[in-house]
């Protein structure tokens, strides 16, 4: 298994990675306490946020916008394609921060309902 860390202003990703692609956590910058957890999955040259999520003692404060700028950088640097994401149906608000994050909206629909979100990388 291969380990990386992905560091920010406020937020570090600490990630282990594996065939499939990658679980980790996201850690406040300021005290290294554990506020998040993500997990990716690489299939071919795609890479797929399955899950960005912050705690929600921790939300509002940019953690989750700097990890998603972080995987985002972390995946143009990479050999992937393209980055997707998706929305879950029950979860409007990450319709606007997957925009806002530079991934735009696919036609149709996605996982359970949702919508993918997808950037091309190259």
């Amino acid at each position: 298994m291969n380990t990386e860390s992905l560091t920010g202003e406020r937020a570090c990703i600490e990630l282990s990675w594996n065939h499939a692609g990658a679980t980790g956590r996201v850690l406040r910058m300021a005290d290294g306490v554990a506020a998040g957890r993500v997990e990716l999955r690489a299939a071919g040259d795609e890479l797929f946020i399955a899950r960005l999520e912050v705690d929600p003692a921790f939300r509002g404060y940019g953690l989750g916008s700097e990890s998603a700028r972080l995987l985002r950088q972390r995946a143009e640097t990479g050999h992937w394609r393209t980055l997707r994401a998706w929305a879950p149906p029950h979860l409007g608000l990450s319709v606007y921060f997957w925009n806002r994050m530079g991934l735009r909206p696919l036609h149709g629909e996605g996982p359970d309902g949702g919508i993918w979100f997808e950037r091309v990388l190259r």
